[in-house]
């Protein structure tokens, strides 16, 4: 009669170590998440400039009552563009900051216009930290 009980322990080491990937790798997904109790969020979207007449946006600005504007500057080369701002220090719901969001667009014989849309910046809820906002 063969002895299978090496045999066995090699198995079963091998469907441990196995076991112990697959739960690494699942930690490390978990670990790529937004935490739903950081106070990071990211305000994106999409700007446009349809309302002018044969403009393009430049830039979107968000300023938070209180707090300093962060500003991304765009191509200036299409009508509608996608954006993306952090900001930290969001506190947690139900509290919430006031934001002013502007787009500024020039059209084709260089005039500028801007409008500005005024918003909440909050926490998302889940493991999510992006908020939408379309500005048009």
């Amino acid at each position: 009669m063969r002895d299978f009980s090496s045999r066995g322990k090699k198995v079963a080491s091998a469907t441990a170590v196995a076991t112990l990937v697959v739960a690494a790798s699942a930690a490390a997904t978990g670990a790529t998440q937004a935490n739903p109790d950081k106070s990071r969020v990211i305000v994106s979207g999409t700007a446009s400039c349809e309302r002018f007449e044969d403009a393009s946006v430049t830039d979107v600005s968000i300023t938070p009552t209180g707090k300093d504007p962060k500003t991304t500057e765009l191509s200036g080369e299409d009508t509608k563009e996608k954006y993306k701002l952090t900001f930290t220090g969001v506190p947690k719901l139900p509290k919430v900051w006031q934001a002013n969001a502007t787009v500024n667009c020039v059209d084709s014989e260089d005039d500028t216009h801007t409008y500005s849309k005024s918003f909440k910046i909050q926490r998302p809820a889940g493991t999510t930290e992006t908020q939408t906002l379309n500005l048009k």
